[in-house]
């Protein structure tokens, strides 16, 4: 079931689509940072400024 839930969430990703995903503490919204679209989304569902920053997490 993770596999198919990880896969799912991909496809959301690459088609611009914004997903909530749990963190250790929060839940957090996500999508592709490279997609203009898509943090205009967040920006959106979250009711804040264009201008105020966002964190990226990466995996290493």
């Amino acid at each position: 079931m993770l596999k198919q839930e990880i896969e799912k969430a991909l496809t959301i990703l690459k088609n611009g689509g914004v997903i909530l995903y749990p963190t250790d503490t929060v839940w957090g919204l996500g999508c592709d940072a490279t997609n203009e679209a898509a943090v205009a989304r967040i920006n959106k569902i979250k009711g804040r400024a264009e201008d105020k920053s966002f964190i990226i997490l990466l995996d290493t």
